[in-house]
């Protein structure tokens, strides 16, 4: 009898401390458990901060301008969108190619958006209703935008249909004064490289043609696991959080609920599986996911949206980083976009962040010749048959490296060739 009686005490000892560790691992107050969830999305966020573009040039007086310098260049495209919400067009047309090359004559803005804008989002972001990004379809991907400001008119490029339209203006006063005072001695002059019955270069791309500077820039180191209050920053209650190191070498922290994996090539990778649900929407969706990595340590100023998708309410961003001119991801084992976060009923399911914390140290000058003989050797190496769409220059970061390059493209296809040298460092799709 006295040992079934110690049977049943210890049994029952069992179930208590299965009881316990449940309520300590699984059922703390949902209000810790969802701290970053829950943290306020009223933070000023700069929509037209985040989706911004890459390159901007500027056309005056016969010349055309690369606009590198990154505050400048967000000021112009600012004041840009501001007029957009503010304005209503007068007409609106698809006009053919060689409307949208002679836009590029005279005065004029280009931006060039990278992957490009989705439209569906940019009918979110404009306040004026009445505006063209209210008329256009949803599937549009707006890869570039043109404001002639000679001709008061608009162009938008869109590269998922293949078409271009045009949106007429009655005037543009506040954009010609933007150009009145733009700052010539602060930007790159460039010059065409294309050339009459050479198809190697489609119109309109441009190389600078004076002395070029672009900044040396680095990644401060960051220890993570050596910050106290690291953890604090994805975890309120860290007193229940566990350390795992994996054979891979990655560092997991879990409360059971979410965790956190810390990659040795600087990603982070962060999940929450007890999320509450909570009603949302694309633009809500967008600066909850700024906050959040303004929370996490990324500076927002030095990232921007490069592709967005939206799947059975649920919204995928992708950033990237861009420190004057934008970064390319090399590394095999990297993907493509070094910041993705998923909102999935509101609140964030998912993030993978490449942690980079940019600095520069100087600039390099390079010469007009020194910048176009490593160029040629590096297109020598190219035996493409399909003229260039686009040639830019950019930072490849490659094993821990931001090395400047020239960015090539041409039918989905991308190349990078080293600025100084002339090597072609990436060849592919």
């Amino acid at each position: 009898m006295r040992e079934k009686i110690k049977s049943l005490l210890l049994f029952f000892l069992v179930l208590t401390s299965v009881y316990l560790t449940y309520k300590l691992w699984i059922s703390f107050p949902q209000n810790e458990l969802s701290f970053i969830n829950k943290k306020s999305t009223n933070t000023k966020v700069d929509i037209f901060r985040i989706i911004r573009p890459e390159y901007t040039f500027v056309g005056l007086q016969g010349k055309v301008y690369l606009v590198s310098d990154g505050n400048l260049s967000f000021s112009l495209w600012k004041k840009t969108t501001d007029f957009i919400s503010s304005n209503k067009e007068e007409k609106i047309n698809v006009v053919d190619e060689n409307s949208w090359e002679n836009a590029q004559k005279g005065t004029f803005m280009r931006f060039l958006m990278g992957k490009s804008a989705n439209g569906d989002l940019l009918k979110d972001i404009f306040s004026n209703r009445d505006s063209w990004s209210r008329k256009i379809n949803s599937n549009v991907y707006v890869k570039e935008i043109i404001v002639n400001i000679e001709k008061n008119q608009i162009f938008v490029k869109d590269a998922a249909n293949k078409k271009f339209y045009s949106f007429n203006y009655l005037e543009m006063e506040d954009l010609k004064n933007i150009i009145k005072n733009f700052p010539k001695d602060e930007v790159s002059v460039c010059e065409s490289v294309y050339e009459e019955g050479n198809a190697y270069f489609e119109k309109n791309v441009y190389i600078p043609s004076l002395t070029f500077s672009i900044k040396k820039i680095y990644s401060k180191e960051t220890n993570f696991e050596s910050d106290p209050h690291f953890l604090e920053k994805f975890f309120t209650n860290i007193s229940v959080v566990r350390k795992i190191t994996e054979n891979n070498g990655c560092t997991v922290y879990t409360d059971g609920l979410k965790s956190l994996r810390l990659y040795q090539n600087g990603y982070i990778e962060f999940y929450d599986t007890v999320s509450e649900a909570s009603p949302t929407d694309k633009i809500f969706a967008l600066r909850k996911s700024v906050v959040f990595l303004e929370e996490i340590g990324i500076k927002v100023d030095d990232i921007y949206l490069m592709d967005f998708k939206e799947e059975k309410g649920e919204y995928t961003f992708y950033f990237n980083y861009i420190f004057d001119y934008p970064l390319r991801i090399l590394q095999k084992e990297m993907l493509d976009f070094p910041i993705e976060i998923n909102i999935s009923n509101g609140n964030i399911k998912y993030a993978r962040v490449l942690y980079l914390d940019l600095m520069s140290n100087g600039s390099y000058l390079i010469s007009h010749t020194k910048l176009k003989q490593p160029l040629a050797m590096g297109l020598k190496e190219i035996n493409w048959r399909e003229p260039l769409s686009d040639l830019k220059i950019g930072y490849a970061y490659y094993e821990g490296q931001f090395i400047p390059v020239w960015i090539g493209e041409s039918n989905n296809k991308v190349f990078f060739i080293n600025i100084f040298n002339g090597k072609l460092i990436y060849n592919g799709v």
